[in-house]
């Protein structure tokens, strides 16, 4: 519970100061941002990176639901079928009911690239500001980066739960991919344009927050542990 309450705490205080101070979305946008347009966009590598990255995301929640079904009759990697359909309900709660299916059809939120700031013609809009700037798969929040953090906890677990039968430094390196994952995204989605710093930052947080009461709610019969 104490790791819900506080996860909570950060959305509440990271809401309050993008709120409260709307040029931070702005001002950090600025930095990908040369007058005309987003140059990083039409870099073919930034754009490669960023299909790695949502082929891992997709991959690793096909992969997460087959193991649910076949770790039923013995755990795989040392997580039980109950592990493995946490770590799917958090992608199917997180980056696909509230995240892409709730907050990017409802707020309206203009891309950075579509605003009258950056060249476009849509007004900006603060976060969880309600707006009619953009029809459908808006800014807020980022999907790609709720789901790398949806793919970072799942791996987390799958790591501590063989910690034991791993070198240390093989683990250390596991860990540092897990956690390079909702950066590298988040840095990437701002980088081209395509969202502001609340976007990406309360993305990766509701996610942490929903699979924290998730386990909270499945209590010790879920296997999840921070790396």
């Amino acid at each position: 519970m104490r790791a819900v309450a506080a996860i909570a705490i950060a959305v509440l205080a990271a809401s309050w100061i993008f709120i409260a101070y709307p040029s931070l979305d702005i001002a950090t946008a600025k930095l990908f941002y040369d007058g005309a347009h987003f140059p990083i966009a039409t870099n073919p590598w930034v754009e490669g990176l960023r299909n790695v990255l949502i082929w891992a995301e997709d991959g690793g929640f096909v992969l997460i639901v087959i193991l649910a079904f076949a770790s039923r009759k013995r755990p795989i990697l040392m997580l039980t079928s109950r592990d493995w359909a946490f770590q799917a309900l958090v992608f199917l709660l997180g980056p696909g009911l509230i995240v892409n299916g709730l907050l990017k059809r409802q707020w309206g939120r203009a891309r950075p690239f579509m605003t009258q700031d950056f060249g476009g013609d849509a007004q900006f809009s603060k976060a969880w500001e309600l707006a009619d700037q953009c029809a459908r798969n808006c800014s807020f929040v980022s999907g790609e980066a709720a789901g790398a953090t949806a793919l970072a906890i799942s791996i987390c677990m799958a790591l501590r739960a063989n910690r034991d039968k791993m070198r240390p430094m093989l683990y250390q390196m596991g860990v540092a991919v897990a956690l390079l994952l909702p950066l590298v995204t988040a840095w990437q989605r701002m980088a081209v344009g395509r969202h502001y710093l609340s976007d990406v930052v309360l993305g990766t947080l509701l996610v942490a927050l929903l699979a924290a009461l998730l386990h909270w709610l499945f209590s010790s019969k879920v296997a999840i542990k921070r790396c």
